[in-house]
């Protein structure tokens, strides 16, 4: 009975013959499918290569931001230079050609340029512009910060310990130099890794600290500005500062612009004009209405204290504690 269901099967030899066809295209569409595969492959190597040359194209731009960040240059871009002081500038020239005597020069006011934003909460005490960014010395929460100037974030922070209160600051040939204010200690970082390196100590209270390329000049509170060494901290000489004839005492934060010192002094909304020679008061900058909207939570403490030029583009910014902006101004 098996025999002739196979017999039955032999007249089926056609559609076998057509069967063995079938594997031929079969083949056919393999050899297609082959080169799909092959054309895949293809394309996903050329994406690798685009994606691997992309991804070398950026890392070879972040590795250069990465130097130029480590080399401090300055990020902010496309602004030019203001002539912030080109008042001063003009100032000087004509007390040079007066000779000597004349009185103060006269009494010069601002114009704002921008508007930054800056930490409500930064008790600002010192302020320094160094490639392209600040340095900020804070008190109470005191802290040692550089700070973004177009944003205001912080980039880098040290955060001093509960008994040193932060004061003036100033960077000098690569170090930065923060007073504190009764704990008498002046520390000392590099300006590279922010890390502190050595500390200085003092006799007076620190206030004010800024350096005309040598030496670092400090400001106690009182009417006196002292030079020190910058490597061993010692007094090399003193001011006393006058103001028409008469002592002027708490003399703050501290600026060297075009060779005077400038100083903030305490509650005060004006930059006293400061001359180097004999501790006269040159000028004075009045910055009133700078900062109308004083804080009530601030208890008058929100006051102007904060100066830095940035010598190259000729561009300045001052600020105070708790202020919630930095305004860049030319003086006028």
């Amino acid at each position: 009975m098996q025999r002739p269901q196979q017999s039955k099967a032999t007249p089926k030899t056609p559609p076998i013959a057509t069967a063995a066809k079938k594997p031929l295209r079969k083949g056919k569409r393999t050899g297609s499918s082959a080169v799909s595969v092959v054309y895949v492959c293809a394309s996903a190597v050329l994406l690798l290569i685009l994606y691997f040359a992309y991804e070398s194209e950026q890392g070879l731009e972040a590795g250069q931001e990465g130097s130029a960040r480590r080399r401090r240059e300055p990020v902010l871009s496309n602004i030019e230079r203001t002539g912030a002081t080109r008042r001063i500038v003009e100032l000087q020239k004509e007390r040079e050609n007066r000779g000597m005597g004349g009185g103060q020069d006269p009494l010069l006011g601002y114009k704002v340029i921008a508007q930054l934003h800056h930490d409500s909460g930064a008790f600002t005490q010192g302020l320094e512009f160094v490639s392209g960014r600040f340095i900020e010395s804070t008190g109470i929460a005191s802290t040692l910060r550089e700070v973004e100037i177009m944003s205001g974030e912080p980039i880098r922070r040290v955060d001093l310990t509960r008994d040193l209160f932060g004061e003036g600051c100033t960077v000098l040939k690569g170090m930065i130099y923060q007073l504190t204010w009764r704990s008498y200690v002046c520390l000392v970082y590099d300006m590279e890794t922010f890390t502190e390196v050595k500390r200085f100590r003092y006799k007076t209270p620190g206030w004010g600290l800024c350096n005309d390329g040598e030496s670092l000049i400090m400001s106690d509170g009182s009417d006196v500005v002292v030079y020190r060494d910058a490597k061993t901290f010692e007094v090399t000489r003193s001011l006393n500062v006058t103001d028409n004839g008469k002592p002027l005492y708490k003399v703050n934060e501290l600026e060297y612009v075009h060779g005077e010192i400038w100083a903030n002094i305490w509650f005060k909304d004006s930059i006293a004009r400061i001359s180097p020679k004999d501790g006269s008061v040159i000028g004075w900058i009045d910055l009133a209405g700078l900062h109308p909207h004083r804080s009530k939570s601030a208890r008058n403490e929100d006051v102007l204290n904060g100066i830095a030029w940035d010598k190259d583009r000729d561009r300045l910014w001052v600020t105070g504690k708790l202020w919630p902006s930095v305004f860049e101004i030319e003086v006028a």
